[in-house]
């Protein structure tokens, strides 16, 4: 089932394989050797549904696979040349980034068209429209005006949940030629649950990553904002600028001691359950499912 290193050599051979002078050639290699500890999610949930709806195991599938993960390492590459929060090789050499990041892309749209699946073209459809979405939440996260859990929702929903169903609905596509109304359902809930995990991992430690020292919303801190008076004015005055220090110890105690944790975890939970139980509709093999439900535990 785990296709993980198959996927991460699929990509550096592609890469090297690539119309590229070789200096570059060893930029982008870099950059996939730099998230190396990668799962490969995104690659995995391509490969589950095709092989669930095609029935067969078309070794081409990985190529495909590579190349949805080259532009998910793209996209993940420009959201950490916009937030500035992390210490990746790319963070350190902007412009060469920018350019792998549209290497990569179009890389990959030119291994999908060139493949031999019959449904490539409704599978290209897909991968426009989704990645399209992903970048319009993308965008509304740089605004950083959801303040309101019906907002947030909806951005990482257009965010992160595009990207996990943009995976699912390739594989599917180019099994059957069509989109599955379920399978893109239950797969934005898994990406919605990743990014609300990734949101109170982030709250855990105080560093570039932080949400709260980089003054940006998540579901802990609305909640913060809207249930607690006291923490409400210290937040609302480091956010607007009014005090630079932010007591970590407080505001630590206040994530826990309201609720707060608690609140993004029950959330996450309605997703989850959500999820669970379309994907017992579907036909999968048990394997299938218990990938697809690790995905939220």
């Amino acid at each position: 089932m785990l296709y993980q290193k198959s996927i991460v050599k699929k990509m550096k051979d592609l890469v090297k394989c690539g119309n590229f002078n070789e200096s570059f050639k060893t930029v982008i290699l870099n950059y996939v050797d730099e998230k190396n500890d990668s799962q490969m999610i995104f690659g995995h949930l391509c490969i589950i549904h095709y092989q669930e709806f095609a029935q067969d195991n078309n070794p081409e599938i990985i190529t495909i696979a590579a190349a949805i993960e080259l532009i998910i390492l793209s996209f993940d590459i420009i959201d950490d040349l916009q937030d500035n929060d992390t210490d990746y090789l790319w963070c350190k050499e902007p412009a060469f980034a920018m350019n792998a990041t549209l290497a990569m892309i179009f890389l990959a749209i030119k291994l999908i068209n060139e493949s031999t699946f019959r449904h490539k073209q409704e599978a290209l459809s897909i991968l426009n429209d989704f990645a399209l979405k992903s970048i319009n939440g993308q965008h509304l996260d740089l605004l950083n005006s959801c303040k309101f859990e019906e907002s947030y929702i909806r951005m990482i929903s257009l965010k992160s949940g595009s990207l996990t169903t943009l995976s699912s609905l390739l594989g599917t596509a180019l099994a059957i030629g069509e989109n599955e109304p379920c399978v893109a359902e239950y797969s934005n809930y898994i990406g919605v649950i990743q990014q609300i995990k990734n949101d109170i991992e982030d709250l855990n430690i105080w560093n570039k990553k932080n949400d709260l020292l980089n003054k940006k919303f998540s579901l802990p801190i609305i909640f913060l904002f809207e249930q607690s008076e006291e923490h409400s004015k210290i937040l609302t005055d480091y956010y607007s600028g009014t005090t630079t220090y932010l007591d970590n110890q407080i505001i630590e105690e206040a994530l826990m001691n309201t609720g707060a944790i608690h609140y993004a975890v029950a959330l996450k939970n309605t997703f989850k359950f959500s999820a669970l139980d379309l994907i017992e509709t579907m036909s999968f093999s048990e394997e299938s499912k218990q990938y697809l439900k690790k995905l939220m535990e």
